[in-house]
């Protein structure tokens, strides 16, 4: 299982920014685990990602989520990273269960492969706070397009 240290994390964050940003950057995404069968991401709470109740907004919980997921993908179809030819995992679909929300802290998301295809895959993911108390599960199918 890979770590992701303070060294690592900032490397990674240089080059997002060097490329010109993304959502990951935007919500402050962190990867703390992964492999090729689950992802662990985290998201601090702050003004990126909060609503206007002061609790995490929806959409950051379910981003967090498919990030995590398309993550798990990426390693599942490539667990050694070696191949930049690599497909891009795109979410079809994303179904989301949003069942308490918080106000502090972190959202926690584990992404687990539960069907890897040809060309379909299928990941569910938990969202818990750092209390460890479910906030949301979110399912979602990726398409695996290789090129020929």
């Amino acid at each position: 299982m890979a770590e992701f240290d303070d060294e690592w994390y900032e490397s990674w964050k240089r080059g997002l920014e060097e490329s010109g940003g993304n959502i990951i950057l935007a919500l402050g995404l962190r990867p703390l685990e992964a492999d090729e069968h689950h992802v662990v991401m985290e998201m601090p709470y702050g003004p990126n990602v909060r609503q206007g109740t002061g609790v995490f907004a929806a959409g950051a919980l379910i981003q967090l989520a498919d990030v995590a997921a398309t993550m798990v993908c990426f390693r599942a179809i490539d667990p050694d990273r070696s191949d930049p030819a690599t497909p891009f995992p795109l979410s079809i679909q994303i179904s989301s269960n949003l069942l308490r929300n918080t106000d502090r802290g972190k959202a926690i998301a584990e992404a687990r492969i539960v069907h890897k295809g040809r060309t379909m895959m299928v990941v569910e993911s938990t969202v818990r706070d750092d209390r460890d108390r479910l906030l949301a599960i979110v399912n979602s199918t990726h398409l695996v397009q290789r090129k020929e």
